[in-house]
């Protein structure tokens, strides 16, 4: 899942260091100063980020079964598959979900915040959707991370400052991060793993973060970007995953269940990461008819990737806030290599589940579950004209029946809720 400081790094060239204000409420009340959608979640006002999708070869060409053909119906090619890399990802190999029936229509209810917090939003949650993970705002410039279980609300007590759980499996196992402060060149976020009641420091780096952890237990994320992790457990030291010469930044984003794992390299070139060891860039769109200039991918599922791709500009030399205008919701199919923009997100999936199915925002700002069928528009906590920032969904149960994100009372304050569908 894609967060708003993905999209604030995306446009700063600076080395990434803690804000002195407080960025997620910032974005929070800009956001709806700006009355347009900018990003993602991980932030007070949250939800997705812009990103874009990249192609081309690491390691061998794309290979997808021969027999399969593109979204565009041009012939696959082939070609030999990369050498095999001296590791695995951790995963329950050969997973597959049962196929499910769209939802048509949702229920909209709050979830309970502990200690009366006036705000709070939803993170992430389980496949599930039984276990959901996310911050209250206790007061003014603090924060508190959260587990909701069955509609229960627990504190999660991370050690530091601006703590955050980003991602929770099927038996309730969290992982996130918390910022630590020391010398000017060694603040940064931390990564934790919240189980069984107990917070611990994820092994083999001082700083870093961790984004996604699948029902294995494995777990992905980063050390501040310089490298894309995988902790095979939540005792294991992280491997390292291999990335193409030359590549200065790169960080794991998701895993799915049989271990496949995606992310980025560079901040514009969407990459995967198989069980088998290979690797490789997923492939680029088009959009409009223009070639796609950068991507990002933030989440897979049963084998579906999510992400955001932008367009070039201005000849091909369009800076990063034109590429963040120009930006299209991408999903890629990694069995087959096929890939689809989607012009009913506005900007960018927030969360994809096992069917393919997706939650965003729509052209209209309304926030929406985007199936085979046409889209369902989830009710918002207050009336009136939709703005892309009062009503975001997060996260998606692979059943569909279940999603979860944040919504605006009627004093314009941001809520965590969960919409129940059938």
């Amino acid at each position: 899942m894609p967060s708003e400081l993905d999209l604030l790094r995306s446009l700063n060239d600076e080395p990434r260091t803690r804000s002195t204000v407080d960025v997620q409420r910032a974005i929070a009340d800009g956001r709806r100063r700006r009355v347009r959608r900018g990003a993602g979640y991980a932030g007070a006002a949250t939800v997705t980020a812009l990103a874009v999708a990249g192609a081309s070869v690491a390691g061998g060409v794309f290979n997808p079964a021969p027999s399969q053909t593109a979204a565009t119906g041009a012939p696959r090619t082939t070609a030999s598959a990369p050498p095999k890399a001296e590791y695995t990802i951790p995963g329950t190999a050969g997973w597959s979900a049962a196929p499910a029936t769209p939802p048509t229509s949702c229920t909209l209810n709050r979830l309970p915040v502990p200690d009366n917090a006036p705000m709070a939003l939803v993170t992430g949650a389980a496949p599930t959707g039984r276990y959901i993970v996310g911050r209250s705002y206790p007061k003014a410039g603090s924060y508190q991370a959260v587990v909701w279980h069955n509609g229960s609300v627990q504190k999660v007590m991370l050690p530091g400052d601006e703590e955050l759980l980003q991602d929770v499996n099927s038996a309730g196992t969290a992982v996130g991060w918390s910022w630590a402060g020391g010398s000017e060149e060694d603040t940064g976020p931390v990564p934790y793993v919240y189980h069984d009641g107990e917070v611990s420091p994820l092994q083999g780096v001082r700083r870093g973060s961790a984004y996604a952890i699948n029902d294995a237990g494995a777990i992905v994320g980063d050390d501040t970007g310089r490298a894309a992790l995988v902790w095979p457990s939540a005792t294991a030291k992280p491997v390292r995953l291999p990335v193409p010469a030359g590549t200065s930044v790169a960080t794991a984003r998701d895993i799915d269940e049989d271990g496949t794992t995606v992310g980025t390299i560079n901040d514009e070139r969407p990459y995967v990461w198989f069980p088998d060891g290979t690797h490789r860039e997923l492939p680029m769109p088009r959009i409009d008819g223009v070639q796609t200039g950068s991507a990002r991918a933030f989440s897979i599922r049963n084998g579906w990737a999510t992400g955001v791709a932008s367009r070039l500009t201005r000849g091909g030399k369009g800076t990063k806030a034109d590429r963040a205008n120009n930006a299209r919701a991408v999903r890629w199919n990694v069995r087959t290599g096929e890939v689809r923009v989607f012009g009913e997100l506005q900007g960018f999936p927030n969360e994809v589940n096992a069917q393919g199915w997706q939650v965003g925002t729509d052209k209209q700002g309304r926030a929406v579950l985007v199936a085979d069928a046409e889209p369902v528009v989830l009710p918002a906590l207050a009336g009136g004209q939709p703005t892309a920032v009062s009503n975001i969904a997060t996260t998606l149960s692979d059943d569909g029946r279940t999603v979860a994100g944040q919504s605006d009372d009627a004093t314009d304050t941001i809520q965590a809720v969960v919409w129940r569908c059938r």
